[in-house]
This record gives structure tokens, C-alpha cells and sequence, in this order.
């Protein structure tokens, strides 16, 4: 099991749990609100940002970093 929480500038945190057997969750938070979050429980993944929820289709973990980062970035409250 891995568990990572990193303090980037502007009061962003990133938070990456890794459990195994498809078992994750990676979040983006911002002054303590939830702007992205990835999640899988080996049987289903998920994918939501801003609070809207749907369904991810997991590829493979580099692909999964590949789109967190990139839904990171995008959900950044500008300024």
C-alpha cells in the first residue's frame, strides 16, 4: 500500500492512495475542496471533477496519471 499527500503553492494538495488489485483513489483539492478525484475498487473506476461523477475506463496507470494530471490542471481555480 502506498499513501502520498503532497502541499503544492496556492493551498493545492494532491492525495494518492494505492492499494493494489485495481484498488486507488488519486484527489486534487483546493483550500480543502475536492476538485478531482479517481477512484477504482477493482471492479468499477471512477472518475469525477467538480463534483460531476462518471464512470472511467481504466487503461493502464500510466494513461490514469496521464488524465488525472491533465483534469489537475484544467479544475486549478485561476489566479
Amino acid at each position: 500500500m502506498l499513501e502520498e499527500r503532497v502541499m503544492l503553492p496556492g493551498g493545492l494538495r494532491i492525495e494518492i492512495s494505492l492499494e493494489g488489485r485495481g484498488r486507488y483513489r488519486l484527489a486534487c483539492l483546493a483550500q480543502g475542496e475536492l476538485l478531482v478525484q479517481y477512484s477504482g475498487d477493482g471492479a468499477r473506476h471512477r472518475r469525477g471533477v467538480r463534483g460531476r461523477e462518471a464512470a472511467y475506463e481504466f487503461r493502464s496507470v500510466e494513461q490514469l496519471r496521464y488524465d488525472f494530471e491533465r483534469d489537475a490542471a484544467d479544475a486549478q481555480p485561476a489566479g
